[in-house]
C-alpha cells in the first residue's frame, strides 16, 4: 500500500493527501538537499501502489485495500492522485507511457462523472475520522477541499501539457 495513516481500527485514510503533499514539497526542494532522492523515490513507489488499484473507470476507491468497501466514486481522493502523477510526469520521476494514461483516465472519470453541468463538483467525501461518516458519497456530496483538489489536479495536468 502506499503511504498512509493506519487507525486504530485497520483501515487507511489521508493516502490522497499524502500524495499531493509529496508533489507540493517536491516542487520547492532544492534538487541538492539530501531528502529529495527519498521523497522522490517515496513518491514513486506510492504511484506504482495506486496505479495498480485504480478502479477501470479512473477514479479510486475510498478503502484502497478493499473495493468492495464503499465502492462508489468519490472525487477528492482521486483528484489528489490525479495530481501526483501529473506532477511526476512534468518532473520526469515516472515514465510517461505508463503514467500519462492513468492521469488522463482519471481526469476524464472527475470530468464526466464528477462536474455537473452547471460546475458543481461532486462524489466528495466530507471530511471525518472514518469514511462511514460521509455515506453515501453522491452526485450531491461536495466539500472545498475536493475542490481544491480537483484544481491543483487539473492546473498540473495543464502544465504538463504545455511542457
Amino acid at each position: 500500500m502506499p503511504h498512509h495513516r493506519r487507525r486504530a481500527d485497520g483501515r487507511y485514510r489521508g493516502n490522497g493527501w499524502v500524495a499531493a503533499a509529496h508533489a507540493k514539497v517536491l516542487a520547492v526542494l532544492p534538487d541538492g538537499f539530501a531528502p529529495v532522492r527519498a521523497y522522490r523515490a517515496t513518491l514513486v513507489r506510492e504511484l506504482a501502489a495506486l496505479r495498480a488499484v485504480q478502479r477501470p473507470d479512473g477514479f479510486w476507491n475510498v478503502n484502497l485495500a478493499d473495493p468492495a468497501h464503499l465502492p462508489g466514486p468519490e472525487t477528492s481522493g482521486t483528484a489528489f492522485f490525479t495530481f501526483g502523477p501529473a506532477y511526476a510526469l512534468r518532473a520526469c520521476l515516472v515514465p510517461r507511457g505508463t503514467y500519462r494514461p492513468v492521469a488522463a483516465r482519471t481526469w476524464n472519470a472527475m470530468v464526466t462523472t464528477a462536474v455537473q453541468p452547471d460546475g458543481f463538483l461532486g462524489y466528495v467525501q466530507n471530511v471525518g475520522d472514518r469514511p462511514e461518516c460521509s455515506q453515501p458519497v453522491t452526485r450531491d456530496s461536495t466539500a472545498g477541499f475536493g475542490v481544491g483538489a480537483f484544481l491543483l489536479a487539473g492546473t498540473e495536468l495543464v502544465a504538463l501539457d504545455e511542457k
